[in-house]
């Protein structure tokens, strides 16, 4: 494997790890619109767990959806 692969999964990975962080942060902006994220979380909008549910980093439907999805392609991609 080269140093070029090397950096491309590298940078694959850190890509999903932010598309999977991303979604568990969601559940409190779910249903906002841009603006609003803003004006309640600041400019670059939500970059912490916040309360949600009556909870800090309580997670909805969605994360799990994208959980179980995550898994999926991962068994396929061992099996393949």
């Amino acid at each position: 494997m080269t140093m070029i692969d090397v950096r491309v999964q590298q940078g694959r990975r850190e890509r999903v790890r932010g598309c999977l962080l991303g979604g568990a942060l969601g559940a409190p902006i779910k249903h906002l619109r841009l603006t609003d994220i803003r004006s309640r979380f600041g400019p670059d909008g939500l970059q912490e767990f916040a309360p949600v549910f009556g909870r800090l980093g309580a997670i909805n439907d969605d994360t799990q959806m994208t959980l179980f999805t995550a898994e999926g392609v991962i068994r396929a991609q061992c099996s393949a």
